[in-house]
């Protein structure tokens, strides 16, 4: 992705920075709260999971922007290698496990075990990282991790049993560039860096992308990403 091209950075800092400013204020009214209750019960493992939670995804957020960033400017180094894809989807499911077992959401993976594909593992780890971040804030009780191979394309499908995403926000290929929304809570974060990570996915004439719908197994929103 170049520099300029659909993608306006000060736009995305701005809003970026207005929703890590909430999450941090969060974690440090709380840590006040726990200062506070000497010998009390305020620091519960549930309120330390949101703790947890919403350090995370200010720091994703931050490896989201210095990964845009270092796209814009062309410094961005992609390291493609073999990955089993089972394996690589249950790390992401350990990653969210605490938040998970928070808010009592079941996780299902469905991935055949001997799976194998080229990608950027850091990369596509941020990008489902990102992606499961924003799924517990909107899913009931269920998510689904699902991979196969689609004709050239392994595909990465982040499925949930919420309301689904809004018409506006289905998506299929880069975004827009539109739509940064302080009062929704749309950075558009989220969508850049996974639009850039999967473009940087190459092979031969394919090159990666992402889609947003509604549907699936689990009938809410679906989050995919192809990577040739």
């Amino acid at each position: 992705m170049e520099p300029n091209d659909t993608l306006d950075f000060s736009s995305i800092l701005a809003s970026s920075i207005h929703d890590m400013k909430n999450s941090i204020g969060m974690v440090l009214n709380s840590l006040e709260e726990m200062i506070a209750d000497e010998g009390g019960d305020a620091c519960t493992p549930e309120r330390a999971a949101q703790l947890q939670y919403e350090a995370r995804r200010v720091n994703d957020n931050l490896i989201s922007l210095l990964t845009l960033y270092k796209g814009g400017e062309g410094r961005l180094a992609v390291n493609v290698s073999e990955h089993n894809v089972h394996d690589f989807l249950e790390e992401r499911m350990l990653h969210s496990k605490s938040m998970l077992e928070f808010r009592g959401i079941t996780l299902e993976i469905d991935c055949e075990y001997d799976l194998e594909w080229y990608f950027d593992l850091e990369l596509v780890a941020g990008v489902l990282n990102n992606a499961l971040d924003n799924a517990v804030r909107y899913t009931k009780d269920k998510l689904r991790l699902a991979a196969e191979v689609e004709g050239d394309f392994l595909v990465i499908h982040l499925e949930d049993n919420g309301r689904g995403f809004p018409e506006s926000m289905c998506v299929s290929g880069a975004p827009d560039g539109g739509g940064v929304n302080f009062n929704s809570g749309r950075t558009g974060l989220g969508l850049y860096f996974s639009s850039m990570v999967a473009e940087v996915h190459t092979n031969r004439e394919h090159k990666g992308y992402i889609a947003q719908s509604n549907g699936g197994v689990l009938g809410g929103g679906v989050f995919s990403i192809y990577l040739p």
